[in-house]
């Protein structure tokens, strides 16, 4: 039985939880304003004390702004790709993996996750597409 599209999103979902691969949904840029002028504004009313202060309030103003904005790679695959996005990225996995040729999931997945340079060739996969295809960028 060949492997189908959702076969293929499910191990590369497991990978990129296994990874702990996360997204931004554009939130880091406004926490970086927001921390930089609170400092800026603590360093100009308190010197270098109004900058620890202005720091530290900022950046906690920031974490608060874009707590929970961060999201597994593994749930923008599951939830948020269109079918044809998901066909894509199976069909550019599937490529990455071709010279393998498992017959079935319960073969795929063990393959890929026991053999670190698939892995990195698998998210590299991944990252691309979610980058490129999608736009999104991947923390670290």
């Amino acid at each position: 039985m060949p492997v189908t599209a959702t076969e293929v999103i499910d191990a590369v979902s497991v990978l990129t939880d296994d990874a702990n691969m996360k997204v931004t949904l554009k939130q880091s840029g406004k926490g970086a304003i927001i921390c930089g002028a609170t400092c800026f504004v603590g360093g100009i009313v308190g010197g270098p004390i109004g900058l620890a202060v202005g720091g530290m309030l900022g950046g906690l103003g920031a974490a608060a702004l874009t707590h929970g904005t961060f999201k597994p790679v593994s749930e923008i695959i599951k939830n948020d790709l269109t079918p044809g996005q998901k066909e894509e990225l199976s069909t550019r996995v599937m490529n990455v993996v071709r010279e393998i040729h498992p017959s079935d999931i319960v073969v795929l997945l063990p393959l890929i996750l026991g053999n670190p340079s698939m892995q990195q060739a698998v998210l590299r996969t991944v990252t691309s597409f979610i980058t490129g295809e999608m736009r999104l960028q991947i923390v670290d």
